[in-house]
């Protein structure tokens, strides 16, 4: 592993999460769950800027018509980040058991986000996808923790992750109506000293995934083997985005949620995002189109 990943941007979360780069934007977008904060910079102006918001925000992607939708832990809202001005979605879902997690469009503009049990002891999360006319259905269940999501390059096939135990599911996916079948296990990490947070995917159909508690990000061929990947300075990374104008650049995300005082003092880097140059690039990211 011959790749290391350097802090960038001005800005410490407690709990980063959730990298998306937006084409039409130049910008970079992650939240900080706990701060119920979401943070963008701009590639054009160099800024880095924050927006509070009403609550934790799991996952978020920009809107076609401006602004975002976010998955806050207790719910789904539409939210213009200049006005503050926030529109909540009904959603299908026990918020006294379980809550939203990680989230991300498909290559059509859906929204999909994952809720996990707020205990995270039972398999009552599931995966919900929120169309183009703001409906939220279900679309898999017996979720303990839902975490990252990728599409293949072809569109056929969803990555989804299980951050306990320790699963990366693949699904058959179809486009043309949003919807998943024939889940099986990709990759198992239940027996390992790690486990899959966020994920993204490049050009070439490998999956890149947050390797939480091994400082590190892992790559993995299509069929689901670890080829490499890169160092971070930092413990507990979160999650992975491709950006930049060509899309070469994966920036990758951290927390300092929960971690001692004398860890933090072995990663001060803890809570910010991280850049690398891994040699590939990614694939446009879509955006909401509700």
């Amino acid at each position: 592993m011959d790749i290391t990943a350097e802090p960038v941007f001005d800005g410490v979360c407690d709990l980063g999460e959730g990298p998306l780069w937006s084409q039409r934007d130049r910008a970079l977008y992650w939240v900080d769950v706990t701060g119920r904060t979401v943070w963008r910079h701009d590639i054009g102006t160099g800024k880095t800027v924050s927006h509070s918001v009403s609550g934790m925000p799991g996952s978020i992607a920009p809107r076609e018509s401006g602004g975002i939708i976010a998955a806050f832990r207790t719910g789904l809202a539409l939210v213009d980040l200049d006005t503050g001005e926030e529109s909540k979605l009904p959603a299908p879902i026990d918020f006294g058991i379980e809550r939203f997690n990680d989230g991300k469009c498909d290559r059509r503009g859906r929204f999909f986000a994952g809720t996990m049990d707020k205990t995270i002891a039972a398999p009552i999360g599931g995966l919900y996808r929120v169309d183009h006319d703001l409906t939220v259905t279900k679309v898999a269940g017996d979720i303990q923790l839902s975490n990252g999501l990728a599409w293949s390059p072809d569109n056929k096939t969803l990555y989804h992750n299980e951050s306990r135990p320790g699963y990366v599911y693949a699904y058959d996916y179809d486009i043309e109506t949003g919807t998943v079948q024939n889940r099986r296990i990709h990759i198992d990490f239940a027996a390992a000293n790690r486990h899959p947070d966020g994920s993204t995917i490049d050009a070439e159909g490998c999956l890149w995934i947050a390797e939480v508690g091994d400082w590190s990000i892992g790559r993995y061929d299509p069929d689901g083997k670890r080829m490499g990947g890169i160092k971070v300075p930092t413990q507990r990374v979160t999650s992975v985005m491709f950006g930049g104008d060509d899309l070469s650049t994966l920036y990758i995300t951290s927390m300092r949620y929960n971690l001692s005082p004398e860890q933090l003092s072995g990663q001060p880097l803890a809570g910010r995002v991280f850049a690398a140059q891994p040699g590939v690039k990614g694939i446009p990211e879509i955006d909401f189109a509700g």
